[in-house]
């Protein structure tokens, strides 16, 4: 118990110094959910703002049983011409979080601008770090041991 007790103060250290260095945690609104089985949503977050990430395509398989493995696959309209997106403005050059329940093999994220677009390959980690690029829509691609799954938010900078 003695040894339990100074890592259970370090926990509590690490926890208060998070909250406060001013990220909010999850979005207070539910999470989005898809009627059919679905990658786990994902969120974003500033140091004062969060949201939760738009499914976008995605092929994701339920977690094996003894004798099968059942995939959903589902491909959706380019995200270019979503207008369900939700929004997050930042400061260009503001770093982002982006928030996964799972632990992803690889990670891509694309800011769209227009008619151009600019690519970004992350660590792949269940907390992703990127710095806001401009203004867009952001797509994240992500793979995983269960299959693909990509996320959309439109990103407004100032």
């Amino acid at each position: 118990m003695m040894r339990l007790l100074p890592l259970l103060t370090i926990l509590g250290v690490v926890a208060s110094s998070a909250a406060a260095a001013g990220w909010p945690g999850p979005p207070r609104s539910p999470a989005p959910r898809l009627r059919q089985q679905a990658p786990p949503p994902a969120w974003l977050e500033t140091r004062t703002k969060t949201r939760w990430m738009a499914f976008s395509s995605y092929c994701w398989s339920a977690p094996a049983s003894a004798t099968t493995r059942k995939a959903v696959c589902a491909d959706m309209s380019p995200p270019q011409s979503r207008t369900d997106l939700p929004t997050l403005t930042v400061h260009r050059g503001e770093p982002v979080r982006i928030h996964l329940a799972y632990l992803p093999n690889g990670v891509h994220l694309t800011l769209y601008r227009a008619m151009s677009f600019k690519h970004y390959v992350l660590a792949p980690r269940r907390v992703l770090s990127w710095r806001a690029a401009g203004s867009g829509i952001v797509a994240l691609d992500v793979r995983a041991a269960p299959g693909t799954a990509s996320y959309l938010v439109r990103v407004g900078a100032r």
